[in-house]
């Protein structure tokens, strides 16, 4: 199903650098941002992972110094983005479907927003922030993160402080990682 109103047009910006292309959806209606793709070889998969999940969709420069910052957090620079541009809103309005789908899946990005670069909770912790058993749920919602490398779901691991899933693999996840300065062997996170 289509996530935005049918008035709604979402802006694609991509920036590309060291061959790989960030792309950030913003909203024409709210002006914030709607989505981000995870790093792609190619632009138009970049692109594809944003408008297969909006109705009207237009690629533009509008916005690609987002991409770019977005880009940045990537490679490890410890960038404070605002909440606030992102559209974290649930709503069950016929006319406007929201990305985030449930208030638990909205609260299980928040509490993920607030891990410092450098750093790692695990899914348990999430859950009990959120005063729940549910570390399955907190992983699920996490895998539909409309946000990553914004909304750092890349922070959270395992109990045993393994890495885990990541939409965008495992190396994706342990990359970003290494590049916020975490150590890893084997796929464990060494403090």
């Amino acid at each position: 199903m289509k996530s935005t109103s049918i008035h709604d047009k979402i802006i694609i910006s991509t920036y590309k650098t060291d061959g790989l292309y960030f792309s950030v959806g913003i909203s024409s209606l709210t002006h914030r941002i709607v989505g981000i793709a995870l790093p792609h070889d190619g632009v138009s998969d970049s692109v594809a992972e944003i408008s297969r999940l909006h109705q009207e969709c237009e690629v533009s420069d509008e916005y690609i110094g987002i991409a770019k910052t977005i880009s940045r957090i990537y490679k490890g620079e410890k960038i404070n983005f605002e909440l606030e541009s992102l559209d974290l809103k649930v709503t069950g309005s016929k006319n406007i479907k929201s990305v985030v789908k449930t208030p638990f899946e909205r609260e299980v990005l928040i509490q993920t927003a607030k891990i410092p670069s450098g750093d790692v909770r695990t899914y348990k912790y999430i859950a009990e922030k959120l005063g729940t058993r549910a570390y399955r749920a907190v992983g699920t919602a996490l895998g539909k993160n409309p946000f990553p490398i914004v909304i750092p779901c890349h922070r959270v691991v395992k109990s045993n402080m393994k890495i885990g899933e990541y939409r965008g693999g495992s190396e994706m996840k342990k990359e970003i990682l290494e590049n916020e300065g975490v150590r890893i062997i084997r796929d464990r996170i060494i403090k």
